[in-house]
């Protein structure tokens, strides 16, 4: 039962972040006025950004029962302190955002000006990747899954694909998604770009951090080719990467069409539990 819920909450924390890529993306994260009700009931009116929003808060509701439960029966029934752990982290966290949304709404955050505003609106998704890899590893940490030649090829992974998550998170709420106009693979027709703007300097080493985690995949799944070993992994990170790189520059060529935007944040959250998943056992093995 631990496990079932586990998986439900994370199956709902993912649809919870791809919705609100939706919400940011058509700029609906103020279309209910008060909080935590909309338009002071629980059916507002029938418009698109609305219910938008208001579909995000649902689904968050949603979420949070799931790790509740998941937190109370891991507490009462499972022996492992790490589940007790994780579970409960994954629970204060959710309750710092949604308390952290809702002043959101309050103070009407994102008509804030400067680097306050970019802090704002990208502490919630940023809590939001922390919770979902947090509840894989409390799934992972109900199994043994620790060996004793771990490689720790997916642990450098995520790092790559953190970092990369923290970029891309600026690049969109900084503006900075066409910053080299709808040229791609070049930006505003140059090889090396002119950053004499933040914009351009965070989209161009966006796509450098993109080009370095496709680099190290390749050298795996050249690897894995040559010894045999981890294949099957191999070209599923390498196929998945290829994808999202492939989705993201459609999101460039089309300037910003709203479903490959969507798209690029839903592969992109996939990656990141894929290799959260895949190098638990080595982050389990450091927290042991």
């Amino acid at each position: 039962m631990i496990k079932l819920l586990l998986v439900l909450s994370i199956f709902f924390s993912y649809v919870l972040m791809v919705a609100g890529n939706v919400v940011t993306t058509t700029g609906s994260g103020l279309d209910c006025p008060d909080w935590p009700l909309c338009y002071g009931s629980v059916t507002p009116p029938l418009k698109l950004g609305i219910w938008l929003e208001w579909g995000h808060r649902l689904l968050g509701g949603a979420t949070g029962i799931l790790i509740l439960f998941s937190t109370i029966l891991a507490w009462v029934k499972s022996d492992s302190k790490r589940v007790k752990l994780f579970t409960f982290t994954a629970l204060c966290l959710l309750g710092i955002g949604a308390a952290f949304g809702g002043i959101i709404v309050l103070i009407e955050a994102p008509l804030l000006e400067g680097p306050l505003h970019l802090a704002v609106i990208s502490f919630h998704i940023i809590l939001a990747t922390l919770i979902f890899s947090i509840l894989i590893l409390a799934l992972r940490s109900l199994s043994s899954t620790t060996s004793r030649n771990m490689p720790t090829f997916y642990f450098h992974l995520l790092g790559l694909i953190s970092l990369q998550i923290v970029l891309g998170i600026f690049v969109k709420y900084t503006e900075s998604s066409l910053a080299c106009g709808t040229d791609f693979p070049l930006c505003q027709g140059l090889l090396l770009p002119n950053m004499d703007s933040l914009e351009i300097t965070l989209h161009f080493f966006h796509r450098v951090i993109a080009l370095a985690i496709l680099l190290y995949i390749t050298l795996h799944l050249v690897r894995s080719i040559t010894t045999g070993k981890d294949l099957g992994n191999a070209w599923t990170i390498f196929t998945l990467v290829i994808f999202q790189g492939t989705v993201g520059a459609f999101v460039v060529w089309s300037n910003m069409y709203l479903p490959y935007v969507v798209l690029h944040g839903a592969t992109g959250f996939f990656i990141l539990g894929w290799t959260v998943y895949k190098s638990s056992p080595f982050i389990l093995k450091l927290t042991a």
